[in-house]
């Protein structure tokens, strides 16, 4: 009676699947994948194993134990992956649709002629100062050594810009393209603005495609209202750079 015991117990026996663990593994590492886009290998390799052990905890006379781990490492691959899709393609809707809004802004700024305004969308340095020129006929006549009269330098650089004159002649523009930033602009958006089919250019030799690079920032700011007694964290859009084929306008 013993000895028949001893033997069921031998029969029920089965080794745990090392792919099984291995997709356990796999998939509780899969919330990396929240972190960046790179990580998303982990919870596609956590789906192969895990589809890998259930098809070896399944087959064979005597098949390994682990298909509850197997389905385990699935649920997680699944999950995580799927939430880190969804955050990054929200993400990357919110971004490019406040990239279009602040270059639709900016354009319209162009348009009003509301120059401190078109100036304040870019970046800070955006127009070196070695690049104003000081003793030109067109020079106010202000020292450079003052935050205002430096700005105004560069707005008065900035309207001259064939790119911003290419816009501020056209009433209406289309943004073509908006697109991740290369190596060098890394987080950056890059946005592709054809003026081509703009009725206004009376010069031949205004670009009739902009691309400008826009980079967002978070910095804090005091709350407004009554009862506002703390700050906020807000977004700001700055443009980095503007380009047009054949002529660049900054670094």
């Amino acid at each position: 009676m013993i000895v028949s015991q001893a033997e069921d117990n031998a029969e029920e026996y089965r080794p745990i699947s090392t792919l099984a663990v291995l997709a356990l593994i796999a998939g509780c590492s899969s919330f990396l994948s929240l972190i960046s886009q790179i990580l998303w290998v982990i919870p596609i390799l956590a789906g192969g194993l895990s589809l890998a052990a259930i098809r070896d905890t399944s087959i064979g006379k005597s098949h390994k134990a682990g298909r509850g781990l197997a389905l385990i490492g699935l649920a997680l691959s699944v999950g995580f992956g799927a939430q880190s899709f969804s955050v990054f393609s929200v993400n990357a809707w919110i971004d490019h649709s406040r990239a279009r809004e602040t270059v639709l802004r900016w354009h319209q700024a162009i348009r009003d002629g509301e120059w401190d305004v078109v100036h304040g969308f870019c970046t800070p340095g955006l127009i070196p100062v070695e690049e104003v020129d000081h003793d030109g006929p067109d020079h106010d006549g202000h020292s450079h050594g003052s935050e205002e009269s430096r700005k105004l330098s560069e707005i008065k650089e900035l309207r001259n810009f064939p790119a911003v004159r290419s816009l501020a002649a056209c009433n209406r523009i289309t943004l073509t393209d908006i697109v991740r930033g290369n190596q060098r602009y890394q987080g950056s958006l890059h946005v592709t603005i054809d003026v081509g089919e703009c009725e206004s250019h009376s010069e031949d030799s205004l670009p009739h495609v902009v691309d400008l690079w826009l980079q967002h920032t978070t910095q804090e700011e005091p709350e407004v209202g009554e009862d506002a007694d703390g700050f906020q964290r807000v977004e700001i859009w700055q443009i980095i750079r503007i380009y047009k084929s054949f002529y660049h306008l900054c670094i």
